[in-house]
């Protein structure tokens, strides 16, 4: 895309391009016009001078044949005096020989090579004709015009400068806005907009203000929601936890079997709750680390696969968060039949990316399609489990995303993509980083 600024430049060059194209077509026809009247006159007036002359002392030109007696010079106007006879009488040193123009009466002539003012010298003294080079007219002309276009040049490139300066400067509050917006958070009070420089952009910031102020009411009210609900489940379900190890404890044979069952979902329910109060404790502030994935994997209650993480690298994550989000995964694989997983990191920029593999059952073109959907936000039904979703919610919690997608390798099961921004910790007071 480009930018407004662009875009005008462009729009301002086009129109000044265009205008001085016009500007230039009319001032070429004008300064024509004007130099050739200007160089007529000054035609005329000479042929009137010599006319007085002549007029003055018709004796002399009587006493004179050929060429008039005169220093070495380039003559501009050369001149002729053609008796009645056509032949030349007398003229200046560089004017031809034969004459300038056939005409005889008073006024101008355009020749092959000259221009031609012509004006008879009394009656029976011939004809008087001063003329011009065709070539050093057009010359004249040529450049007045080039002159002009000079100083069009010159004027019209400063005046752009100037308009993509002004412009830039006028644009700038945008600009400064914009970044403005970049560390604007709706739900810290103490960082706001500045003030508009422009009346334009008071609509603007006002419109900011009034949605963030909407979706900081919105926040809040998930969150509390959200770490209420969490909050308000944890109690019942430790309960139930002591209950069904009491009656565990109690029961033989199928009845245990499946009371041990029941115990493990309602473990596994816990860790999701216990996750969804991570996700939403302190205002959803992350507490950036760095991790060993190995010693967060082997920390998790995961009983049923061989979990190998092929990495030893650290990465930067909030731990608890990414403890519940990799277990509801791992756990997610279990039910669905795994034996193997491995977990897989790729340290990029500005993604860490982990891939889990299972050798599970997989998963069908059409519930991949629908799981697809739900996590792009395309799909107005929940194609996820709770654990998907969670898993979902601590992703874009760390900038990131999750993907799934059938084996590459040709293997039965899934892959699941769970992409990190990278948090660099390096910049922080060490004081302030958790133990």
């Amino acid at each position: 895309m480009t930018s407004i600024h662009a875009r005008i430049s462009q729009i301002v060059l086009i129109l000044a391009g265009l205008s001085g194209l016009g500007m230039l077509l009319i001032l070429g026809g004008v300064l024509h016009r004007s130099v050739d009247t200007v160089m007529d006159e000054g035609l005329q007036e000479s042929a009137e001078l010599l006319y007085g002359l002549m007029a003055a002392h018709p004796e002399r030109l009587d006493a004179v044949d050929g060429i008039l007696p005169a220093p070495p010079h380039k003559e501009g106007v050369v001149w002729q005096v053609v008796d009645n006879h056509g032949s030349t009488r007398l003229r200046s040193h560089q004017a031809p020989t034969i004459p300038l123009s056939s005409q005889s009466a008073k006024g101008f002539s355009d020749q092959p090579r000259w221009r031609v003012y012509s004006m008879q010298l009394g009656q029976g003294g011939g004809v008087l004709h001063v003329a011009q080079r065709a070539g050093d007219r057009s010359a004249t002309q040529w450049q007045v015009l080039g002159s002009a276009l000079g100083m069009m040049l010159i004027v019209g490139t400063t005046l752009v400068m100037w308009l993509n300066r002004r412009l830039r400067s006028e644009l700038k509050p945008l600009q400064d806005l914009s970044e403005a917006v970049a560390r604007f958070d709706p739900l810290a009070t103490e960082v706001g907009l500045p003030d508009p420089t422009r009346e334009e952009l008071v609509p603007v910031i006002k419109a900011i203000h009034e949605l963030g102020d909407r979706l900081a009411s919105h926040v809040a009210h998930e969150r509390a929601l959200a770490a209420h609900s969490a909050h308000a489940l944890r109690t019942p379900l430790a309960g139930i936890d002591a209950q069904l190890a009491v009656a565990i404890r109690q029961s033989e044979g199928p009845l245990q079997a499946r009371l041990l069952q029941t115990r493990a979902a309602a473990a596994r329910l816990q860790h999701v709750v216990s996750a969804l109060i991570n996700l939403f404790r302190s205002g959803g502030e992350m507490r950036w680390q760095q991790v060993s994935l190995a010693e967060l994997v082997g920390n998790l209650p995961l009983k049923g696969a061989h979990v190998s993480v092929l990495s030893t690298e650290p990465i930067e994550a909030d731990p608890d968060l990414l403890s519940a989000a990799l277990f509801n995964l791992l756990d997610n694989s279990v039910r669905h039949q795994a034996s193997e997983i491995e977990i897989r990191v790729e340290l990029g920029d500005p993604f860490t990316v982990l891939s889990i593999l299972d050798n599970g059952e997989g998963i069908t073109s059409d519930r991949l399609e629908v799981v697809e959907s739900a996590l792009r936000g395309e799909s107005t039904e929940s194609g996820l489990g709770l654990g998907l979703a969670m898993t979902q919610l601590v992703a874009r919690a760390h900038g990131g995303q999750v993907q799934i997608r059938a084996r590459t390798d040709g293997r039965s099961g899934v892959e699941v993509l769970l992409s990190l921004q990278r948090h660099s910790l390096l910049a922080q007071d060490p004081g302030d980083r958790q133990p």
